[in-house]
């Protein structure tokens, strides 16, 4: 959504101050920020020093509530901006999951199971979208609530997975917590298929009153 700016016109019209300021606005800017932190991230992970792949993380982490907040509280809310935001997470914890599954001589990795768990849910998800596009033109897709917080679970174990193998304490919850995440998977994987069906559900009965 965009913002109200300064009054430009006599008849008292507002301009929004995403369409002046362009796309690129701050929390954009943010965001993208976010997507490039994915190279140093998984460049730590990769070599093993979890310390400071979880100090990235966190700055990404911070950068994920700072562009929320930004948009919000100064409305520079736009359509990249909802684009690129969800597209972050996503990056983000695929790759992050994805990254500590390779076997690496030295120290530990998530299950792959888990890792091809997340992603497949993410690819079931993206190739059900386009099925429905492309069946009744519908592209209103939005995150759910219980989608947001598979996000938050996913991006929770990436950052207690890290904490525990930086301290080498509590390693003995991680298949607790790799079980809330594949609950987590299901549950809202499920959420997003009922939600597809009623989509071509709806549209179906559209199409059969117009005929």
């Amino acid at each position: 959504m965009s913002t109200h700016g300064h009054r430009t016109t006599s008849d008292s019209r507002l301009t929004p101050a995403t369409e002046r300021e362009g796309p690129w606005t701050t929390p954009n800017l943010l965001t993208v920020f976010r997507i490039a932190l994915l190279v140093p991230f998984l460049y730590m992970v990769s070599e093993g020093r979890f310390g400071l792949a979880l100090a990235v993380f966190f700055l990404a982490s911070l950068t994920d509530f700072a562009d929320g907040y930004v948009a919000r509280r100064y409305k520079q809310q736009s359509r990249l901006g909802r684009f690129l935001d969800p597209l972050a997470d996503k990056l983000l914890t695929t790759a992050g999951f994805v990254v500590l599954a390779i076997p690496h001589q030295g120290f530990a990795s998530i299950p792959v199971w888990l890792a091809v768990a997340v992603v497949g849910r993410d690819f079931i998800i993206v190739l059900g979208s386009l099925v429905v596009y492309r069946l009744t033109k519908f592209k209103d897709f939005k995150p759910t609530l219980l989608g947001k917080i598979n996000t938050l679970v996913e991006l929770g174990l990436i950052v207690w997975f890290l904490v525990f193998h930086t301290t080498g304490r509590l390693i003995f919850l991680l298949p607790y917590l790799y079980a809330i995440v594949l609950a987590s998977l299901i549950i809202s994987g499920a959420e997003y298929i009922f939600r597809g069906a009623g989509i071509l559900r709806r549209h179906r009965g559209a199409a059969q009153a117009e005929s």
